[in-house]
């Protein structure tokens, strides 16, 4: 059991890094970049030199207690102390910040060292003292290192260091980071532009982590993607999330779902071209759901759009049923049919809103009415499956 709690407590730390990480841009108002798991767990930089080290501890008991023994501080003492040694900081240039949910005891050498009342003389003296007469084996590496500084360096040291205390934990730090955001997003668009932005920066730090991105992010690429973010919560716009999406390699569909691919087999749509359909309904149908959830579509918008597509494509039908003649073969109703999925394929630009333009949204929403019956390639669409349908419809009911 307490293999698995600390395997637990361990991810909740590192997931609380990466979301205060994201806290501090927004709650800030500084310029530069910021690396994650380089000179501390989260690095503040200008122009290439640090300006603030962060040091994260997240503690799943809300009665934890930053005591004078307490390994957290003396970890984070040693890190600081050793970056001072070998001169990687400059505490007169350098903020020093402890991030801890923990409490700090009145009178706690944490407390000493917290953002008001500070007493940086006395913090100094009990520092010494439990170095000096502490047993703590598993602090004995931090003791040591603090023990090299002068007197002159702990003192600079003591001064660049903020300890703060009782911070918002992994969950009571979300609303702190929708609070941030309110100040540049409407009320009713709060929670998912969070959870745009915050996919994007866990994935963006991941990637930073593994090397396969630059190791720092510049807080103009957050700015940058709040306001990407924001713009598709315009009016004239909604969000795009599915871009990327992989269709599942087990059949997604329903059977009530896979006349779309009947449709294009009537017209004898190539093999890999039907694989493109079948990836533009399974994002489109996902967007569309997505929408739907966040509460994102006019009343009656959608329909209102399925209603344009219908009638766009009404009008193209007509002119392939004038364009064909009455004795026309199959092999020519075959390719007429193609051609009027072509340009539902590569020509047609219907957008549910004007700004929302992703080809996906209306080519998949196309095969969900191919799959309704409502639209069709080949000229006898209805009548060539209509019995399969019905027996569709039968098996769902």
């Amino acid at each position: 059991m307490t293999t698995e709690f600390s395997a637990t407590a361990s991810a909740l730390g590192y997931y609380y890094q990466i979301r205060y990480a994201l806290f501090a841009l927004l709650s800030g108002e500084m310029d530069g970049e910021i690396s994650l798991e380089t000179m501390d767990d989260i690095t503040f930089e200008r122009d290439g030199s640090p300006i603030e080290l962060i040091q994260t501890k997240h503690r799943i008991s809300r009665t934890a207690s930053l005591t004078d023994a307490s390994t957290d501080l003396w970890k984070t003492l040693r890190i600081w102390s050793c970056n001072l040694l070998d001169n990687s900081i400059d505490p007169n240039r350098v903020q020093l910040i402890l991030v801890t949910t923990a409490h700090a005891p009145q009178g706690s050498i944490a407390s000493m060292l917290g953002p008001v009342h500070r007493n940086i003389e006395q913090a100094l003296g009990r520092l010494r003292q439990v170095a000096a007469e502490s047993d703590n084996q598993t602090n004995a590496p931090a003791y040591r290192e603090f023990s090299r500084l002068t007197e002159a360096q702990q003192h600079l040291l003591l001064n660049a260091i903020k300890v703060m205390a009782v911070s918002p934990d992994i969950v009571d730090i979300v609303p702190q980071i929708r609070r941030q955001l309110a100040l540049s997003t409407r009320e009713q668009f709060i929670e998912p532009v969070y959870q745009r932005l915050e996919g994007w920066w866990f994935d963006r730090t991941i990637q930073c982590m593994r090397g396969t991105t630059s190791l720092r992010i510049p807080f103009s690429d957050v700015r940058t993607m709040i306001n990407d973010i924001s713009e598709q919560f315009r009016e004239d716009n909604l969000p795009i999330d599915f871009m990327n999406l992989i269709t599942p390699i087990e059949d997604p569909f329903e059977d009530s779902q896979r006349i779309f691919i009947e449709q294009l087999q009537l017209v004898a749509v190539s093999q890999p071209r039907i694989s493109k359909a079948i990836s533009d309904y399974y994002k489109a149908y996902q967007q569309r759901s997505r929408w739907i959830r966040e509460d994102l579509l006019y009343v009656n918008e959608l329909e209102s759009y399925e209603q344009k597509l219908v009638d766009e494509w009404g009008r193209m039908f007509l002119i392939m049923q004038e364009d064909l003649a009455e004795d026309a073969s199959e092999d020519d109703k075959v390719r007429a049919g193609r051609s009027l999925y072509n340009w539902v394929d590569t020509q047609a630009n219907i957008c549910i809103r004007r700004q929302c333009t992703e080809p996906y949204v209306m080519r998949g929403s196309y095969q969900m009415l191919a799959s309704q019956l409502r639209v069709g390639w080949h000229t006898q669409f209805v009548e060539r499956l209509q019995q399969l349908f019905i027996e569709a419809r039968g098996a769902v009911t």
